[in-house]
C-alpha cells in the first residue's frame, strides 16, 4: 500500500518534522525506509512551492513593468500581494491543494520508531505517514 498525500499537507513544517525524526535512532530497516520517503516527500514539496509560486503570480496584479504590485497597509508598509480576481484565485489555489501525490512505500508502524518522546504538533504533520 502506498502513502497518499495532499498537497495541502505539504510546507516546510512537514519537512521539518520529518527531519526531526532522522536525528532520532530507530532501527535500521526503519530509517532506510524513512530516508527514502524523506527523499521524495522534499521533492515532491520544492515542486508544490513553485507551482504555488506560479499560481500566485499569475493571479497577482502586475504593474505597467510587469513586476507585481505590492499590497500596503494605511502606513504605506508593504503587507502581501495584490490579486486581480480572488475568486478565480482562490477556485484554481483550492485545487491544486487537493491534488495527491502517491509515494510508492507502505505507511510507517510508529511502534517500529520507539519514540520516547514525541511532540504532538510533529505527528499532526506526519500522520499521513503513519499506520
Amino acid at each position: 500500500m502506498s502513502i497518499i498525500i495532499r498537497n495541502s499537507q505539504l510546507n516546510n513544517e512537514t519537512i521539518e518534522s520529518l527531519n526531526k525524526l532522522v536525528d532520532v535512532d530507530i532501527n535500521a530497516s526503519v530509517a532506510f525506509k524513512l530516508m527514502r520517503i524523506i527523499k521524495e516527500i522534499s521533492s515532491i514539496v520544492e515542486d508544490k512551492n513553485k507551482m504555488e509560486q506560479m499560481i500566485i503570480n499569475k493571479h497577482s496584479e502586475k504593474d505597467e513593468d510587469g513586476k507585481v504590485v505590492q499590497a500596503k497597509d494605511e502606513n504605506g508598509n508593504p503587507i502581501g500581494i495584490n490579486i486581480k480576481n480572488i475568486e478565480d484565485f482562490s477556485s484554481e489555489m483550492e485545487d491544486f491543494m487537493n491534488i495527491e501525490n502517491e509515494i510508492g512505500y507502505d505507511r510507517i508502524n510508529f511502534e517500529d520508531l520507539n519514540l520516547k518522546t514525541a511532540r504532538v504538533k510533529d505527528l499532526m504533520k506526519l500522520e499521513f505517514l503513519f499506520n
